[in-house]
């Protein structure tokens, strides 16, 4: 159903009309009229930084503009400034942004319809799509002068389409199929559209890499923008240090420094664990405790099952005791890492359990793990996970089950838990709202052997080849405390077969 047209004024003072006039031409003068938001001072006026203004300038001056840029610059926000001033006042251009996934995408669109609804009225080149209020569809805003913005998530036939205007490639380092999506795209360019390809450094040899190499190199028309993050006016050393705490160094010399580092054969694909991240400021949290290292998003549904799954460690040595707590559908309700003795542990899953209905609570039961689920079942906590033991024995046809409390971690059943929150992280089956995750996720790969492993564990594991930098040894202790949830909250068991 089209959008009807909203009746609005139609009387211009002069001075919107010399507004008018000039915003049609100059998109500087455009920007003056824009708000984002901001994540600590919320709704504000686009003022541009000086290298943001250098940038724009870019984007009209060239038709092929590729950047590396630092985390946290504002240049999704300056794309989607140019892409509503492209189309709201240059009849017919069509505009394609390509995200990483469909919930990038929208996010992208949402940001350009927040501009376009805080534009004055005058400004407001009508749309003509979607219902009425919604400014547009989910994935395209249509505008009456026959322009239009399509925000659409990665796909191997993203790329094919009539004649573009302009192109855009979010996050390009891991956009899947980006290769084929410009192979694609550059015909519907020929006539006239120009494309710009925006990221920071994930690794070397992908697409990105590669076309950014040549542009330095002159191989290609693109024109080559390198920011840092000193160029921002409102980032110090102090900023610095502090973002390099919470990322580790092998991903602030990628997303602060915009160095090109390969992290090795990682689990979980890059593409995948920017969505988590872009998304987390959507999960407000509801309740802090110990230091913001215990976070419950949602309150407890009387009507719903819960789920929680733990990893163990002992509060002393380098690794974190780690828990999630999800729904029945996979949405996260709690997450929490840090380091705690074990008997206070026990004690803060017993009492998140009980908090969210009783939820099946099940423990890593290997080492230090088993004091846990010795002190919630002497507690008497109602519903402990039980793993079952088959012991097949001489004589017998059928072998015995014996049930124990917990999880007991195989290297077989290690590898399906992870394969399995991997999948479902990948297919959008469940809601990660966790930023412990977004931390241990990108040094989390397959070793030499194809275990999935923590990068610098696998040294431990006799991996053929050592991708860690400088020896350093990360964790993935969140990492399966997520996956033992993921793997329960599905209802499938863990059966473990004695030998005879």
């Amino acid at each position: 159903m089209a959008k009807k047209i909203q009746e609005t004024p139609t009387n211009l003072t002069r001075e919107e009309l010399s507004n008018l006039s000039r915003v049609t031409t100059d998109v500087f003068f455009f920007s003056l009229f824009c708000y984002v938001i901001h994540p600590v001072r919320g709704k504000v006026r686009f003022e541009l930084y000086p290298y943001q203004k250098a940038v724009l300038y870019q984007f009209i001056l060239q038709r092929f503009n590729i950047l590396l840029k630092f985390r946290q610059a504002g240049i999704t926000e300056l794309i989607s400034m140019y892409c509503l001033w492209l189309a709201s006042y240059h009849p017919n251009k069509k505009i394609n942004i390509i995200s990483i996934k469909d919930t990038t995408a929208k996010k992208v669109l949402k940001k350009i319809k927040f501009m376009y609804k805080n534009l004055p009225w005058y400004m407001q080149t009508p749309i003509i799509n979607g219902r009425t209020g919604e400014f547009g569809s989910a994935s395209m805003i249509e505008f009456d002068n026959g322009s239009f913005i399509e925000s659409i998530p990665t796909s191997s036939e993203a790329g094919r389409s009539e004649s573009l205007s302009l192109l855009v490639i979010d996050e390009a380092a891991i956009v899947r199929w980006a290769s084929a999506i410009w192979a694609a795209a550059f015909p519907t360019l020929s006539t006239g559209g120009s494309a710009i390809i925006n990221s920071t450094p994930y690794g070397m040899g992908n697409f990105y890499h590669s076309t950014w190499v040549d542009a330095i190199a002159g191989g290609n028309p693109f024109n080559a923008i390198r920011l840092y993050w000193q160029m921002h006016p409102e980032r110090d050393q102090s900023w610095y240090d502090q973002m390099a705490s919470a990322l580790g160094p092998k991903r602030t010399a990628q997303e602060i420094d915009g160095d090109f580092l390969s992290s090795g054969n990682t689990v979980f694909d890059m593409a995948d664990i920017k969505a988590i991240e872009d998304c987390l400021s959507d999960y407000p949290v509801l309740k802090y405790r110990f230091n913001r290292q215990y976070r419950q998003f949602n309150e407890p549904d009387p009507n719903k099952q819960y789920f929680i799954g733990a990893d163990v460690a002992t509060g002393r040595g380098s690794d974190y005791s780690s828990f999630t707590c999800m729904d029945k559908l996979g949405e996260e309700q709690v997450v929490y890492k840090g380091r705690m003795a074990v008997d206070k542990y026990a004690r803060l899953l017993g009492d998140t359990g009980q908090l969210f209905n009783f939820a099946v609570v099940a423990p890593e039961s290997n080492d230090v793990g088993l004091a846990v689920t010795s002190a919630l079942q002497s507690e008497g906590y109602p519903n402990l996970y039980y793993y079952q033991k088959l012991l097949k024995k001489k004589g017998k046809s059928r072998p015995e089950v014996d049930k124990s409390p917990g999880w007991l971690t195989t290297q077989k059943n290690r590898s399906v838990i992870i394969e399995g929150l991997e999948q479902d992280i990948r297919e959008e089956n469940i809601i990660v709202k966790d930023p412990f995750f977004v931390q241990e996720a990108p040094t989390f790969i397959y070793d030499g052997l194809g275990r999935p492993v923590a990068m610098g564990k696998h040294r431990n594991n006799t991996s053929a080849v050592d991708v860690d930098l400088e020896g350093d040894v990360y964790s993935d202790d969140d990492i399966f405390g997520k996956a033992i949830c993921n793997h329960i909250r599905k209802g499938k068991t863990n059966v473990i077969i004695q030998p005879k």
